[in-house]
């Protein structure tokens, strides 16, 4: 498999649909990763069972706010900064890329940077959707450290942050983000290939293809065919009729309510709002929560809607996609459960086998 003209712009939309409602706008993105494949060439994407065990394994992405993302045009630059660090640090070179996480904007920077360097990208993912800190990780649940953190911004400016564990490396790597104006470049859980295998979320390259291929081609019935295709759940098409934002603890928090339409009248389903759209509520119901994904779709286009670019009076589809499976296992649920965003409610999950999931064993000796 690779990333190309031909299947990079279906890959980005189904990062943006994975992303439930966070991980930055990836427009931008897309763009300057299919300026780099067309410059380049195509981007190898490489199966995890096939990585050299000792393969140096480079998780890279966006750190920070993705607000300040959108205004930024990233040079191309950091990836190789990011590179040579991190070579550096663990005295051999970066071998394949990863996106820590595989939504909005950072599934398409890796892409960018891979492409510059010459370097597969691996078919893995940290975090099977988007979440806002950096210890929300498959690879902090398998017991990889997330430092040293690499940061750059692109311009020979790198910070190396090494923490004593995984949430002082989010809290350190966001401060010096912030002297970054804002947002950056970073390299986190830096591993081998035998540790990338077991621990990282694996096929999250490929889902991305396969549902934005899918949606891509659609001229309608969007909220069912994403069902059907993920295995999900539709829960209400109807119009925005109320939202509110306000900020908290570093995050854009909120609520927007849809009201039903067709079927679905006289219902009202209310979207609570943390960077994603972390839970789904119909007259006291949980009908959804995080870590499973609830992604929202633009009727009049089936494009999905991130959090900031809700508004009132849109016509949007509502549906939840099942989690992977470290995410809805006991200890998943410790690091990324509504009770971790603050919630008091218990996970609602897609079956009764949700949380007999076990997550494998990683060996963190790197």
């Amino acid at each position: 498999m690779q990333l190309d003209a031909d299947n990079i712009e279906a890959y980005a939309l189904g990062c943006a649909i994975l992303s439930a409602g966070g991980g930055g706008d990836p427009a931008i993105g897309l763009v300057m990763a299919r300026h780099a494949i067309a410059g380049h060439g195509p981007v190898p994407v490489t199966d995890p069972a096939d990585l050299d065990p000792q393969a140096v394994v480079m998780p890279c992405g966006l750190i920070g706010s993705p607000t300040v993302a959108q205004e930024r045009i990233w040079n191309g630059a950091e990836g190789a900064q990011l590179a040579r660090s991190v070579a550096g640090l663990h005295g051999a070179p970066v071998d394949v890329l990863m996106c820590y996480e595989i939504a909005g904007v950072n599934g398409l920077l890796p892409v960018l940077w891979a492409a510059r360097l010459g370097t597969p990208l691996l078919d893995a993912d940290g975090m099977g959707r988007a979440f806002p800190e950096m210890q929300q990780q498959a690879m902090h649940v398998a017991g990889v450290a997330a430092s040293p953190v690499v940061l750059t911004d692109g311009r020979d400016n790198v910070i190396v942050v090494e923490a004593a564990d995984n949430q002082a490396a989010e809290r350190l790597a966001r401060s010096c983000a912030a002297s970054f104006g804002g947002t950056c470049a970073g390299a986190i859980y830096i591993m081998r290939g035998r540790v990338a295998a077991t621990a990282a979320i694996s096929g999250s390259v490929s889902r991305a293809v396969q549902v934005g291929t899918m949606m891509h081609g659609r001229t309608g019935a969007w909220s069912a065919a994403l069902a059907a295709e993920t295995g999900g759940r539709v829960l209400i098409e109807g119009r925005i009729t109320e939202i509110e934002r306000y900020g908290g603890a570093g995050f854009a928090r909120g609520h927007a309510v849809v009201d039903g339409s067709r079927g679905s009248r006289r219902r009202r389903l209310r979207l609570e709002l943390q960077n994603e759209v972390l839970a789904a509520l119909e007259d006291g119901e949980v009908l959804a929560t995080v870590p499973d994904i609830i992604a929202v779709l633009g009727l009049v286009n089936g494009r999905p809607v991130g959090t900031e670019r809700l508004q009132y009076g849109q016509r949007v589809g509502v549906v939840a996609l099942p989690a992977p499976a470290v995410w809805r296992s006991e200890q998943g649920l410790q690091v990324v459960g509504p009770r971790s965003f603050g919630y008091d409610l218990d996970y609602a999950g897609f079956g009764d086998g949700d949380r007999n999931d076990r997550p494998e064993a990683a060996d963190v000796d790197r």
